[in-house]
C-alpha cells in the first residue's frame, strides 16, 4: 500500500532593502500541510553572506532582524494554533491569508505554489536549497548544529589529562594525490596513526552531505586505525532513522567505525569507555600535530 501523499502549499519570502534599488533576494521559504495542520518555516539571519550585498550599514541588519524576529513570532503563534492572527492552518488559503496579512517592511510573500509529498521533511529541505541555496542555507545550519559538538566537548573535557591528547578542529586529506582536506572534530595520535571523532549532523538538510564525506574519508583515509562517529537519536537528522540508517550501512563496510549514541544513557557510558581508554592509549597532542598536514 503506498504511503499517503498530501497537499502542501509553500511561498518564498523575499525581502527589499531598499524599493528604489529594487534589489530582492530570498532569504525563506514557508510551508503548510493543511491536512495535517503543519507549518514549517525558515528564514536566513542578518548575518547570513547572502545579504552581504543590501544589509551594507548596522542600522539596515537592525531593521532586516527586527522585521525577522517579528515573522518568526507570527509564524510561531500560528503554528502554535494562537487564534490572535485569525489565520486557519488547516485551510488551502493559508498562504494566501498570511500574505495579506501586516508583514514586517521589506519582507514579501509569493503567491502559494502547490505539491504533493509522502515525506514533508524531504520537501521543505530540497525547496530550501532550490529557492534560498544550499551554501547559504548551510551558513544556517552551521550555526544550529554544534549541539552534538558541545556535548562532546564536555564529555572530553570532564577528563583533565585528554586536553593534552586529543586535538580539536583538525584537517586530514583522504587521498594523498588530491589537495583536497576535510575537516573533523576531533583527532588524536595512537600507534603513529590519526584517530578521529566525528559528530553527526543535528540538521535533516545536512545529513546527505555528511554522509558522503564520511564515506570519502572511509573509502580512502588509511591514515587511521579508529573512526568514531557521535550521534543524537532524537535530532531532526534521524528523522525516519535517517542517520541510524547512514551510521549502519557506513560501519557495515568499515570495521574500524564505531558509533555512540551520545545522548542516550548507554552511548555517553559507552563513549567515556572509549574516552578513558583514548586517555590510556593515545600520544600526547604534539605527536598528532607532527602526523597532521600543514
Amino acid at each position: 500500500m503506498e504511503n499517503t501523499r498530501n497537499v502542501a502549499w509553500y511561498s518564498v519570502v523575499r525581502y527589499v532593502a531598499d524599493v528604489v534599488k529594487g534589489e530582492i533576494l530570498n532569504v525563506g521559504l514557508i510551508m503548510n500541510t493543511p491536512s495535517t495542520g503543519e507549518v514549517t518555516f525558515k528564514l536566513i539571519g542578518e548575518k547570513n553572506t547572502k545579504l552581504k550585498t543590501i544589509l551594507v550599514n548596522p542600522l539596515e541588519k537592525k531593521i532586516y532582524k527586527s522585521g525577522l524576529k517579528y515573522l518568526e513570532f507570527l509564524l510561531s503563534s500560528v503554528d502554535n494554533n494562537d487564534l490572535t492572527f485569525s489565520l486557519n492552518i488547516t485551510s488551502n488559503d493559508f498562504i494566501n491569508d498570511l500574505k495579506h496579512t501586516k508583514l514586517p517592511n521589506g519582507f514579501i510573500l509569493t503567491d502559494k505554489r502547490f505539491s504533493k509529498t509522502n515525506n514533508s521533511n524531504y520537501l521543505f529541505n530540497d525547496l530550501l536549497e532550490t529557492y534560498i541555496g544550499k551554501k547559504f542555507i548551510y551558513e544556517e545550519v552551521k550555526e544550529n548544529n554544534m549541539q552534538i559538538k558541545k556535548r562532546a566537548v564536555t564529555l572530553i573535557e570532564q577528563r583533565e589529562v585528554l586536553y593534552r591528547k586529543i586535538k580539536t578542529n583538525i584537517k586530514i586529506r583522504p587521498i594523498e594525490e588530491v589537495a583536497m582536506n576535510y575537516n573533523i572534530d576531533f583527532g588524536y595520535e595512537e600507534k603513529n596513526k590519526v584517530n578521529i571523532i566525528q559528530a553527526a549532523p543535528d540538521k535533516l538538510v545536512t545529513a546527505n552531505e555528511w554522509f558522503q564525506r564520511i564515506s570519502m574519508i572511509s573509502n580512502n583515509y588509511s591514515e587511521c586505525d579508529k573512526i568514531a562517529l557521535l550521534f543524537n537519536s532524537s535530532a531532526e537528522s534521524n528523522n525516519d532513522n535517517t542517520i541510524s540508517q547512514m551510521i549502519d550501512f557506513l560501519s557495515s563496510k568499515d570495521e574500524r567505525i564505531d558509533s555512540f549514541n551520545i545522548f542516550s544513557e548507554r552511548g555517553e557510558f559507552e563513549f567515556k569507555d572509549e574516552l578513558l581508554r583514548i586517555e590510556q592509549n593515545a600520544g600526547n597532542i604534539e605527536k598528532i600535530e607532527k602526523l597532521l598536514i600543514a
